[in-house]
């Protein structure tokens, strides 16, 4: 009886969710606000009377669509998680307590623009519309709340979120001070050394003005400033801070973009294309909306939370981007006494503030956060971590060294809000460059094309100017400080350059011969790839372009399969698996054989530092690559006898062969790499009762971790878990003819036909249209909001 009660709720779910038109009186408009939704979902919003009624009508459907994915965004960035979910999230309330991403938005929240602040201020507007109404999605239910009005500080905190998943970079400095400790200067230099000779950078050398904009010198390697316990903690935090992650860390995972002249497309107008890789959740980042108002129209890929077009096109200019990953986040090193830490004038007090977490179903937890001229001290948590019941920032006073963090988007001056919607209303190149003035992070590489023939590139984002090794600690002590940032004339841009493309591929920015403002060293396999098929290409079409962002050849492979098929198996199974990649076209493909044959003898490659960092699958790609070729120093292992490459790929592709046999059996024809290799999607309500399973998905998919189509997986289970987030594909010959997708569906509602309809297509390498014209939207039903 209780499932065929729970089959007619099911029956009655899907049928109210059957749409048909219809319209609403609201609060907050100057005049009818018409949304038009295609078969895929997408919101085409029309406002005759303001712009702001666009973004009214922006926050009104990504409530619609996306509310508790946006509640949860919000107390993420609170820290208020656990007053839904209870203890167990005390401690990453107690994470973004410190940090303070909250009380940065609410400081920043009065530089940014007029236009910006009333976009914000209507599109709050909307979301509380649709909470007044009360017709809020199941988890509210579920979770026994509703939620509390929307404000302009939720979406800035929201979008510093975002800004901190792709621009950390605090934990390489723990990770660096760890290696330098472990294999010295010069193994460090090699791991952690140069951008490879001969390699593609983003800009070549005719695409610079001059030599002043290359970024500012290095400096020699020093010692860690870090006390062995004061390491130890912050590693511990950094394990902490890996959980909380929505972006992969890891250098050998990024994102494509590239950017095409005429002189190199068949219509004679530029192609740009942009696939972001990020984890893959469920709902998905992205949501598809078409804004047009008076004054304003942008269409593309939006976040719901926030007002505007993230990554997309208007109806003259069109723009991709791929994260850059300067160093701009540094750790001081504090040496205290007492409640104060030592500098060149004399001591200086910590500051201390108290913060209560509220815990459903039991009492809140008081927490004393310390902050410094540099920013919050994080290493408390991480003591915290070490001894546990320890109250972080008031049973520490007898510990002599503190850790505090500075970072770029906790500053209040951050306006980057302003600089995404002035991209939004830029008319040609020069507008656009203009727009990014106001972009202070995460720093990223944009590609730009705009319907005149022009092309571009540009770099915006704050680069600290410091006088030393930034890949280290700073000391208070020492009187270590930001000397500002890099000039925004002096960051990396070109408009219209020689080679008549741009692409990159979170690989080196400045051209060979002098530093770079990248933290990416050794991510080269994809960026040569893209490289490869441009200039194989005189003449490239919309087609190309698509089939370039799906490419799963594999460069890596095909660097190391000489090594691999001049071995000598000792085993049958060693053996078969090199039979299998004899033949293979390095393409990662569902049906591949090769792909998983590559695959486990990689995974086990990538031990190859296990015994001198204690760590596996260390992202060094390259390093690896080079060290078999040069037979270097990280193949030996003198504790299992291993005195050279050879020794070490032997041993590798034996522990391989019967690794894949133990997995998937002795059977070659048994190994396709879309039985092994798999995204999984899970739902933050994937653990409730009865209904939990409905929400995850899970599908086979090709790519692999350095091809073009990236598809990172876990090396221990191959699940498939970041990749392309999202494809776009913009023709400025015809605007409307741009194409897009994403994995999941527009609507986080597991009974909507919206839910997951994009999911398979996106595996497919397939894509919808982009378009502003009716006749390209299907299916329809309409919306009309009313004051």
């Amino acid at each position: 009886m209780r499932w065929l009660f729970l089959g007619l709720t099911v029956l009655l779910l899907l049928a109210s969710c059957v749409p048909s038109n219809q319209v609403r009186q609201v609060q907050g408009l100057s005049g009818p606000v018409n949304i038009t939704f295609d078969r895929w979902g997408i919101p085409h919003i029309r406002a005759l009377s303001s712009d702001m009624d666009v973004f009214f009508a922006q926050g009104y459907v990504h409530a619609r669509d996306r509310l508790f994915q946006m509640e949860l965004g919000r107390r993420v960035a609170q820290g208020r998680l656990s007053e839904i979910l209870g203890s167990g999230a005390v401690e990453q309330d107690r994470f973004f307590r410190i940090w303070g991403f909250y009380r940065a938005a609410q400081a920043s929240l009065p530089n940014h623009t007029e236009f910006t602040r009333r976009a914000l201020e209507a599109y709050a507007a909307g979301v509380n519309q649709f909470i007044r109404e009360g017709n809020l999605p199941l988890p509210f239910a579920l979770l026994g709340f509703t939620p509390e009005p929307w404000t302009p500080t939720d979406t800035l905190a929201w979008g510093k979120l975002q800004s901190y998943d792709l621009g950390q970079v605090w934990q390489d400095e723990i990770d660096n001070s760890f290696i330098l400790g472990k294999v010295g200067v010069e193994g460090f230099n090699d791991l952690r050394g140069e951008y490879p000779k001969g390699w593609p950078t983003i800009l070549q050398p005719g695409d610079l003005r001059s030599d002043d904009e290359r970024a500012e010198p290095g400096y020699p390697t020093p010692q860690p400033a870090l006390s062995g316990a004061t390491l130890l903690a912050m590693q511990k935090l950094a394990e902490f801070s890996e959980t909380l992650r929505m972006a992969p860390r890891s250098p050998d995972h990024g994102s494509n973009n590239w950017v095409l002249s005429g002189s190199r497309t068949t219509s004679g107008k530029p192609l740009l294309a942009n696939d972001p890789h990020l984890r893959l959740q469920n709902p998905a980042l992205w949501y598809i909306a078409d804004l047009q108002g008076p004054g304003y129209r942008a269409i593309g890929a939006t976040i719901p939370g926030v007002p505007g077009v993230f990554l997309g096109r208007n109806d003259r200019v069109a723009w991709g981007a791929t994260n850059v990953r300067p160093d701009v986040m540094d750790l001081f090193v504090l040496d205290l006494q007492g409640q104060s830490y030592r500098t060149p004038t004399g001591l200086v007090p910590l500051r201390l503030r108290q913060e209560v977490i509220r815990v459903r179903g039991a009492n809140p937890v008081t927490l004393t956060v310390r902050e410094s001229e540099y920013g919050p001290v994080i290493s408390d948590l991480g003591r915290a971590f070490l001894r546990p019941g320890l109250t972080a920032g008031t049973a520490i006073a007898s510990d002599n060294q503190a850790v505090a963090v500075r970072w770029t988007g906790l500053e209040p001056q951050d306006t980057t809000l302003d600089a995404y919607l002035g991209m939004n209303r830029a008319r040609n190149a020069a507008e656009f460059r203009e727009a990014l003035r106001r972009y202070a992070a995460p720093m990223q590489n944009f590609v730009y094309a705009d319907v005149d023939g022009n092309i571009g590139y540009f770099a915006p984002g704050w680069i600290p100017l410091r006088d030393w090794d930034g890949r280290f600690p700073a000391s208070a002590r020492l009187g270590q400080q930001w000397k500002g940032y890099v000039a925004f004339e002096r960051l990396p841009q070109v408009v219209n350059p020689r080679e008549g493309f741009v692409s990159s591929a979170n690989n080196r920015v400045l051209p060979h011969g002098g530093p770079d403002i990248s933290s990416y060293t050794t991510e080269v396999f994809r960026a040569q790839r893209i490289r490869d098929l441009i200039l194989a290409t005189p003449k490239a079409s919309l087609e190309d372009m698509a089939r370039w962002q799906g490419d799963t050849y594999s460069i890596i492979a095909r660097e190391m399969l000489p090594g691999l098929l001049a071995l000598q198996p000792q085993s049958q199974a060693a053996r078969r698996l090199q039979d299998a990649v004899r033949g293979w076209d390095l393409q990662a493909e569902l049906d591949s054989v090769g792909a998983t044959a590559f695959a486990f003898y990689y995974r086990e490659i990538s031990r190859m530092l296990e015994d001198e960092l204690e760590l596996r699958y260390p992202p060094v790609p390259y390093t690896f690559v080079k060290t078999l070729r040069e037979d270097g120093r990280w193949c030996r292992n003198a504790a299992a006898g291993i005195q050279n490459c050879a020794q070490f790929m032997a041993q590798a592709l034996e522990k391989a062969g019967a690794e894949l046999e133990h997995r998937l059996g002795p059977d070659p024809a048994r190994w396709q790499w879309g039985r092994l290799h798999q995204a999984t999607l899970p739902s933050p309500l994937a653990s409730t009762p009865l209904i939990g399973g409905l929400f995850n998905r899970t599908l086979p998919t090709p790519g692999s971790m350095h091809t073009v189509n990236v598809a990172n997986y876990n090396q221990d289970s191959f699940l498939h878990t970041s990749g392309a987030s999202l494809r776009t594909l913009f023709d400025l010959a015809d605007p409307d003819n741009s194409r897009i997708i994403y994995p999941m569906g527009q609507s986080a509602d597991v009974f909507s036909s919206h839910f997951d309809n994009l999911l398979w297509l996106w595996r497919d390498k397939q894509y919808i249209p982009l378009s502003t014209r009716p006749a390209n939207w299907g299916q329809t039903w309409t919306l009309e909001l009313r004051p």
